[in-house]
């Protein structure tokens, strides 16, 4: 970009923002700009850094402020939430004032809505990231990356499954959104995408127990997918593509099973998926708080060989990787490299190997290994 880089974070004050401006402070040399509508909390935040970051009054509910913030921005980076409330509200008026835009978890909401501008913002040269955080967003990145690993040193793919859990303390506003979408899923045959066809699982494929290996180790799971993880499955036409979820017990079952079915009062749901949340956590939560692994089976010179890669967070640094993740993708557009232009999710935005070097050097844990199957 000719001009100076400004990262606009809207909800900068928030968790997951204040990381994001501390990211792009330490790796970037553009400047920040933290919008919300709490003025002196948004001016506090922005004094704990040098000059390159200042505060700016947002109401993102109000067109005339949401404007008057992304026209001074060439970067927007969407913290704000929830998304049942705001839906395309900022992409939209990052698309007016042409700016690059990055999507926390926009679920499908956000990217529906902004498909039928694709061809108008790829022209422009800008792009639109949507479930660019941890999950979504890493948790769809690594698997996209061990394929691309796997297919640099396997002559043929057989399967990739990918195994995710999270047990973050998130807020309230991220919990409405994910009981909201858990009621709008509703409750569908466990199933898998067949060579990029969605097939219907047996009983014996979509429970099952799993021993993923240190530091992750045995738990029990279940088939589930997303929107931006069914668009893995469907493009990855010749191979079998299996999703899970870490299953914490029976009373996580029933809790999803009442979203699903029943249009509960707001609050009831969100302290449902919060304990459903706080149940994931694994060998007596004070080892892993979350973690995608993807595994990867394929062939090379007719031997079966196995390729894992794995990412773990630890130390109850929920709001940190999924900061990190936004910060590295406003990293990566500002200096033109690793991302597409136009309107997409991030495993499919992103290249995944030069996206995931970055997301190392950030200091994100991954793993992985190669091996002969046993």
């Amino acid at each position: 970009m000719s001009r100076t880089v400004t990262f606009g974070i809207v909800g900068g004050y928030g968790a997951t923002g204040r990381i994001v401006a501390s990211e792009l402070w330490k790796s970037c040399a553009g400047e920040i700009l933290i919008g919300g509508r709490d003025l002196a909390k948004a001016k506090a935040l922005a004094a704990e850094f040098d000059g390159r970051a200042s505060a700016a009054h947002l109401d993102i509910l109000d067109t005339h402020s949401l404007d008057d913030f992304c026209s001074r921005c060439s970067i927007v980076v969407n913290c704000a939430g929830p998304v049942i409330v705001l839906q395309d509200r900022v992409a939209q008026a990052a698309l007016r004032k042409r700016c690059h835009y990055i999507d926390a978890a926009g679920m499908s909401v956000v990217k529906e809505r902004m498909l039928p501008h694709s061809r108008e913002i790829e022209r422009l040269g800008l792009s639109f990231v949507v479930s660019a955080g941890w999950m979504p967003g890493i948790s769809e990145l690594l698997p996209v990356y061990a394929d691309a690993q796997a297919r640099a040193r396997m002559d043929a793919i057989e399967s990739l499954k990918v195994y995710f859990a999270d047990s973050g303390e998130w807020s309230t506003n991220a919990l409405r959104d994910g009981a909201w979408f858990i009621h709008q899923a509703g409750l569908r045959g466990a199933g898998y995408f067949r060579r990029g066809e969605w097939t219907r699982a047996k009983t014996s494929q979509a429970f099952r127990r799993f021993d993923l290996g240190d530091p992750v180790g045995a738990g029990r799971f279940v088939m589930f997918s997303t929107p931006e993880l069914g668009e893995i499955g469907r493009r990855l036409n010749d191979c079998d593509v299996f999703t899970y979820t870490h299953l914490s017990g029976f009373r996580t079952v029933l809790a999803t099973t009442l979203m699903a079915l029943v249009p509960l009062p707001e609050g009831l749901g969100v302290r449902l998926l919060r304990n459903v949340f706080r149940r994931n956590r694994l060998h007596g939560g004070d080892r892993v708080d979350g973690f995608v692994v993807a595994h990867v089976l394929g062939r090379s010179q007719g031997r079966r060989l196995d390729l894992t890669v794995q990412i773990v967070y630890k130390d109850r640094r929920d709001y940190w990787i999924h900061g990190v993740a936004l910060a590295t993708v406003a990293r990566a557009v500002s200096g033109g490299k690793a991302i597409r232009a136009g309107v997409h999710f991030l495993a499919d935005a992103a290249d995944p190997t030069s996206l995931m070097a970055e997301l190392r050097k950030a200091g994100v844990e991954q793993n992985e290994r190669f091996e002969p199957c046993q």
